[in-house]
């Protein structure tokens, strides 16, 4: 999403930060962020646009703890292409859904810039290989993938969208899970699988609190890469 947008939509947690939590984020990061910040603007707009940056490379225990009650809906897992080669999660944070390529594939690449949500996928998923590296530029090469996923991750970004065809193969996949603006998608050639939600598990209050009301990932969209 866009700065502005970032900004309207950030969740109720977005004041448990302040602009001092930014200067804490490693120096990459922070000023990749920023270079998406127009100049002038008041710190507690850079907090909420920035939100889901620092709870990614500060607590990142935090996400860890949401994904766990906002789990994948089973059928949009099914859905996914089955028994590939190699699949590619971008933005796979502490591996939602790269649990779930694993069984579906050979081989597993996770992209995932912050760290700290890194170390947590390579403990759980040992046999995956886990890089940093950005959307825009994936550090993959070209058509090495069968399937390319990512989860609640992106909109319809040009460039990040440009690089995940880069590395699918010619009849690859390129999947997304809850992505933004699904109906740009779909107006695009795009097929599209929305599922009814399922009934929210007991979870800890403070996700509400934290994050908002809880919303587990129901739409799946789908492209089929040309030769």
């Amino acid at each position: 999403m866009d700065y502005a947008e970032a900004v309207a939509k950030a969740p109720p947690g977005w004041r448990h930060f302040s602009v001092h939590d930014v200067a804490r984020l490693p120096s990459a990061i922070r000023i990749h962020e920023l270079a998406r910040v127009p100049s002038g603007e008041p710190d507690d707009s850079v907090v909420r646009a920035l939100f889901w940056t620092l709870v990614y490379h500060l607590e990142p225990e935090k996400w860890d703890e949401l994904t766990r009650y906002e789990p994948i809906h089973p059928e949009l897992i099914d859905a996914l292409p089955d028994r590939v080669a190699m699949a590619i999660d971008v933005g796979a944070g502490s591996g939602r859904l790269t649990q779930h390529l694993v069984q579906r594939s050979r081989r597993t690449l996770a992209v995932e810039p912050a760290a700290g949500l890194r170390a947590m996928l390579k403990r759980r998923l040992p046999d995956v290989e886990a890089v940093a590296g950005w959307a825009e530029n994936l550090p993959v090469g070209d058509g090495s993938s069968d399937l390319t996923a990512a989860s609640g991750a992106f909109g319809p970004d040009p460039i990040v969208l440009a690089e995940m065809r880069r590395v699918t193969r010619p009849g690859g996949v390129i999947a997304l899970i809850n992505p933004e603006q699904p109906e740009w998608f779909e107006a695009s050639g795009w097929s599209r699988l929305t599922v009814p939600p399922l009934p929210l598990p007991d979870h800890p209050r403070w996700l509400d609190e934290f994050f908002g009301p809880l919303d587990p990932p129901r739409e799946l969209l789908m492209q089929t890469v040309d030769g």
